[in-house]
């Protein structure tokens, strides 16, 4: 199993009016022994997001678990669950297979950034062992230590969402010569708009690509 340290980058960065997340594309092998790019940016709610660096396949599973517990908070209290509580959740899992003997823990770190009524934006990082953290600006996967680095000294508080993509194309632009930037990286965006109300959406090749333009 490729190790998270070795597996995609990851980058959450929060902005005024939303949160940037970038994955890398990086190839690896289905049970087949067949090179495929697998989706790494997932949506657990109308206003969450989660990326993952490391074993997909465990990812999932922790994603889908995610999705059952924010349907069910909703059903009961009519509203939607809280970003924190749903870190917390994912977490649990994940500390309950650590502490087990006879178990492989998860071997995946998030980033998971959303909005709730009480904590406005928010952007956490989880690790394998089920710890997590609130973050302003984070990073995972490869390189994370060299990526943190940099995002501590190019983060301000007052950035928009076009400087916190500006941020993201200096840490991950090094990755390729060319200008086909989509073809290594994938952008989502959580924004919230005038009315409360949060879109999030996949950034298109033109769009990602005309960031290194």
């Amino acid at each position: 199993m490729e190790s998270i340290g070795e597996s995609n980058i990851t980058i959450g960065i929060v902005a005024k009016g939303g949160i940037v997340i970038a994955t890398e594309k990086k190839e690896t092998k289905n049970p087949f022994g067949e090179n495929f790019n697998s989706e790494k940016t997932f949506i657990i709610d109308n206003h969450i997001i989660c990326a993952a660096s490391g074993a997909i396949p465990d990812s999932q599973i922790l994603i889908e678990h995610a999705r059952i517990q924010a349907q069910q908070y909703k059903k009961i209290y009519q509203d939607y669950i809280p970003v924190k509580k749903i870190v917390e959740i994912i977490c649990d899992i994940k500390q309950q297979f650590t502490h087990k003997g006879g178990q492989r823990p998860f071997g995946v770190s998030f980033l998971v950034a959303g909005w709730d009524s009480s904590n406005g934006l928010q952007l956490f990082r989880t690790d394998s062992s089920g710890t997590f953290s609130g973050w302003k600006a984070a990073a995972i996967g490869s390189n994370s230590i060299i990526n943190q680095s940099i995002l501590t000294d190019e983060y301000k508080n007052d950035l928009d969402l076009n400087q916190a993509l500006s941020v993201l194309v200096k840490i991950l632009y090094k990755k390729t010569n060319s200008l086909e930037f989509w073809k290594i990286i994938d952008i989502v965006l959580l924004v919230l708009d005038d009315k409360q109300q949060i879109l999030i959406r996949k950034m298109n090749r033109e769009e990602v690509n005309s960031l290194v333009s």
